[in-house]
């Protein structure tokens, strides 16, 4: 079946590449040789994606007839989980999104397919992540990187341009524990760091540590000069630097009270996206996958600014989100021909036009660009993130296992409750030995 799927999506690629569009069924087929119908099954794990799909498969449909795509949304949390059950039961849909930190272990199963599309009109940092040995496992989506999200209202008396904002070990150089101060208040409207100021009865946060990797950890991590992994995958993150990263944001929580504890950011459905909207923090540092939440749920004036920079400036994270063909559909022709229209420009325009992600196709990133412009959002912020940026890549190992078990132990750390130094060894030495 892998093979047949192989030759499917080749053949289709090539025809593809030949074309400016899908092939059509009406120019193609005569109606007394018209193909069986034939329903595919497409699986993600936002809700929010739905409607950009379906609006894409509608236009893929009347180019190919005889095709029909039924959406399938798991939820996040139970993705993978079924995906192992569906995969054992055989059951798994013909096309499905994948994450980095997945590949390696998919492709190593022979249950997707290789994509042998040209990769020339995506995002390459997109197409890297889900590359191994050359070989490319999913054909690419969508990118995020990471900005900082601002109150422009609470942000409009603080002298330090939001721009220019930089963590630093050495508190003369540090701009960011100042304005996080001025701007976390207590109930009586008295700022951290004053003497009147009550911890114990905090109205709003300055600044909030993100409990995952790629939003907070990470950036500060290669910020400090460090190192999430090495040129094999491992990882290195104990370190001088590493010890200096986290314990900063440590102490942004438990010494300096600029930020909130994580359970209250994993308590909300959005984290620390929802205390932003809630104005119960003034910045929040996140992805661009924030971006419609904030617009549709915030009732005053923000903006987008670049992340926070450290010792050796502004890093961020690229992160993204692929899709997967099934090396056991039943239906390999139409599956290839499906995943060839999911990584051409038609394809990939509404995931823009709906302003749901940056698109890979480099063409279709104006079209985002230009959605979020009319909203009155400048989002080239996230573009120019996404050029100094470092990725969380599996390097051909199944990283996901992993990234779970080190993950409650960077949380523990954060919140105090486990020395930085111990901390980060438990981490990198349990993550290290989930690889093998």
């Amino acid at each position: 079946m892998t093979r047949k799927f192989l030759a499917a999506f080749t053949a289709v690629a090539l025809l593809m590449g030949a074309c400016s569009s899908a092939p059509n069924g009406d120019e193609t087929t005569d109606a007394t040789t018209a193909p069986d119908p034939v329903e595919l099954t497409f699986r993600i794990w936002d809700i929010g994606a739905e409607d950009a799909y379906e609006e894409s498969f509608d236009a893929f449909t009347a180019e190919n007839p005889h095709i029909s795509v039924t959406i399938e949304t798991v939820d996040e949390n139970q993705y993978w989980d079924r995906a192992e059950s569906d995969t054992a039961d055989g059951t798994m849909p013909d096309a499905y999104w994948i994450d980095p930190s997945n590949v390696a272990a998919l492709a190593e199963d022979g249950t997707i397919v290789e994509i042998t599309a040209d990769r020339g009109g995506w995002a390459q940092s997109l197409v890297q992540l889900f590359t191994l040995e050359d070989q490319l496992w999913g054909v690419p989506q969508m990118w995020r990187s990471v900005a900082l999200y601002y109150n422009r209202d609470l942000y409009a008396d603080i002298e330090t341009n939001v721009e220019n904002l930089t963590w630093s070990p050495d508190e003369e150089e540090d701009t960011l524990l100042e304005v996080a101060r001025t701007l976390t208040v207590d109930e009586d409207g008295n700022s951290a760091g004053t003497e009147d100021f009550d911890p114990n009865s905090i109205a709003r946060y300055g600044y909030a540590v993100q409990p995952d990797l790629t939003r907070t950890f990470v950036p500060f991590l290669v910020q400090a000069g460090g190192q999430f992994q090495d040129d094999d995958g491992h990882f290195v993150f104990a370190s001088d630097e590493g010890e200096q990263s986290t314990q900063y944001l440590t102490d942004l929580i438990n010494e300096h009270d600029v930020s909130p504890p994580l359970e209250a950011t994993t308590s909300h459905e959005h984290g620390a996206a929802d205390l932003f909207i809630d104005e119960d923090i003034a910045l929040y540092q996140g992805d661009s996958d924030a971006l419609r939440l904030i617009a549709e749920g915030a009732d005053f004036t923000w903006g987008v600014a670049p992340i926070v920079g450290g010792p050796n400036g502004k890093i961020s994270v690229v992160d993204g989100i692929a899709v997967a063909g099934n090396a056991e559909s039943e239906h390999p022709e139409e599956t290839a021909l499906l995943l060839v229209w999911l990584g051409s420009d038609q394809g990939q325009d509404p995931l823009a036009s709906h302003g749901l992600a940056f698109p890979a196709s480099i063409t279709g990133q104006d079209t985002y660009v230009n959605y979020w412009a009319k909203e009155g959002v400048d989002v080239s912020v996230f573009i120019e993130s996404s050029t100094d940026a470092t990725t969380i890549s599996s390097h051909s190992l199944d990283i996901h296992p992993a990234l779970e078990e080190i993950q409650p132990i960077i949380w523990d750390i954060i919140n105090g409750e486990l020395p930085v130094d111990q901390g980060l060894q438990e981490a990198e030495d349990t993550g290290n030995a989930a690889l093998n």
